[in-house]
């Protein structure tokens, strides 16, 4: 669950017990206690069904895509998928549960992202493979991007 989600629901949650100990009413806690739970289980049965969504379109594409070195990686490939293998140089919106990677394979360095929280837990300086499609760069940017469907931690020896 992202720190969003935790965020807003610590909000509700302080605002509750606020109300409950100015008004002292039980059936309050009794309506409100639900939707507190709803907040909790919402985001995370989403994120779930969101990694299930990635994981079939992931197994659909093994032996399908490409292997690229980054510097392969052009905007004149738009719409192709391709897999590429580096280390992780930075990671940002993680907070979101929509990471978005640098990735250096030492021919070039690439942005990835991801539109649900990876099965491993991905930091700077992992050996990683991703497996996506090629996509010109969000907000006009002449960078070609990957949008992943797949970020993967490798083992040491496999990169």
């Amino acid at each position: 669950m992202s720190i969003l989600a935790w965020f807003t629901f610590g909000i509700c949650f302080i605002l509750v017990i606020i109300r409950f100990f100015h008004d002292r009413d039980v059936r309050f806690l009794l309506i409100v206690f639900p939707m507190l739970l709803l907040i909790l289980i919402i985001p995370m049965i989403l994120a779930r069904m969101s990694r299930k969504t990635y994981e079939k379109a992931d197994a659909q594409y093994v032996g399908k895509t490409e292997p690229y070195k980054i510097s392969e990686v052009t905007l004149q490939k738009i719409g192709e998928s391709a897999e590429i293998r580096g280390i992780v140089e930075k990671v940002s919106f993680k907070w979101l549960n929509r990471p978005h990677f640098l990735i250096d394979d030492g021919t070039g360095r690439i942005k990835v992202i991801i539109f649900t929280s990876p099965s491993d837990d991905i930091r700077v300086g992992d050996k990683v493979k991703v497996r996506g499609m090629i996509m010109r760069g969000l907000f006009g940017n002449k960078t070609p991007i990957i949008s992943a469907i797949s970020v993967k931690k490798l083992k040491e020896e496999i990169c």
